[in-house]
């Protein structure tokens, strides 16, 4: 029987791995690997076994849009990081990466402004019942006397769950708006949330008693996963405002159903959902005091390119041997050794 087919013949120095749900233009990433000796092989992968075949061998593992659960990390064999085109890194068990000392590298920044922007656009609509007010005129109500009330905006009090690179943005526009900004977020430095005039706060229940509008700018992780329940909304004030741009799993949604039902909080703004797509018969789509986007917070003409730039550049960063950006997990730093990552 003859031997299989090599699969390079000629073996550049690094390979880079490119799993994807459908076939990427990866012109932009390429942009940033120039002057690498690298081979890019993409595979579009629809099961965790095409993608456990896909990694195998590799330096970098570029997942855009791919899972990558627990049973496809332990099956990596070479590949020193894990690099994801999202803010969110959710599809990658973080752990399970940690734990066989790989990296796992995120996009922070590349949609900081667009998501910031999409939160304080939620509170000025739910501050102002836009969604409401317009459905009235195109009904014909015009300032009739069951005109929602409108609460003022300046003075009142934005509540922010986790200061990282987009709440520090969302603060720094909400204080635009004349919003007192305070903050649960116990890895926040104190000189950081100073800098940015937030007061931080010691408790969830806190914050949410204490606000008039709460916002959810927290990634995704088991630390995090519900962590938003009915003990929050029952501590929310009746005429508060619940906003959500970052997971939907972090919020226990049939808590909020209820508080909404219950008119225990005033109303909700909310980009994204428990389940993707959320079903038909969802509940949240029935309510008046509700106002829905489709996980879009993060898109725009910039931010897509910029998500692909910063694949690259990291990829980069960690073929040339130094440290990424934005690294997920940086208990992996004492526990990885310096070594090539150049094919024998």
């Amino acid at each position: 029987m003859s031997p299989p087919p090599l699969r390079r013949t000629n073996i550049a120095q690094h390979k880079i791995s490119v799993v994807a749900t459908s076939e990427p233009d990866l012109t932009l990433v390429e942009a940033g690997l120039e002057g690498l000796d690298y081979e890019l092989d993409v595979s579009i992968c629809r099961s965790d076994g095409e993608t456990i075949e896909a990694i195998k061998g590799s330096d970098v593992i570029v997942s855009i849009l791919v899972p990558m659960p627990r049973e496809v990390v332990e099956e990596i064999d070479t590949a020193r990081a894990i690099i994801c085109g999202s803010h969110g890194f959710d599809r990658i068990d973080h752990e399970a990466a940690t734990e066989k000392n790989v990296m796992v590298v995120n996009s922070a920044g590349f949609c900081t402004e667009e998501v910031s922007n999409h939160t304080i656009m939620f509170v000025l609509a739910c501050a102002k019942s836009l969604v409401l007010l317009d459905k009235k005129v195109r009904e014909g109500g015009w300032r009739t006397d069951r005109m929602p009330v409108l609460p003022p905006i300046d003075g009142q009090t934005m509540g922010i769950v986790g200061l990282g690179n987009i709440g520090r943005a969302t603060a720094r526009k909400a204080q635009a708006f004349g919003l007192d900004v305070i903050s649960y977020d116990p890895y926040i430095a104190p000189w950081t949330a100073k800098e940015y005039r937030v007061e931080m706060v010691g408790s969830l229940d806190e914050l949410a008693s204490r606000s008039d509008y709460v916002s959810i700018l927290v990634p995704l992780n088991n630390e995090t996963r519900g962590m938003i329940s009915e003990s929050f909304f029952n501590a929310m004030k009746p005429t508060a405002y619940f906003i959500n741009t970052c997971r939907g799993p972090i919020v226990d949604e049939a808590a909020l159903v209820r508080a909404l039902r219950e008119k225990r909080i005033a109303g909700t703004a909310l980009d994204v959902f428990e389940q993707e797509p959320p079903a038909g018969d969802n509940p949240l789509f029935k309510m008046d005091n509700v106002i829905l986007t489709p996980h879009s917070a993060g898109i725009s003409t910039a931010s897509a390119p910029a998500s692909l730039v910063r694949l690259g550049e990291e990829t980069a960063r960690i073929l040339r041997g130094t440290w990424p950006m934005s690294l997920v997990n940086p208990e992996v730093r004492s526990r990885i050794q310096s070594r090539p990552v150049a094919h024998a």
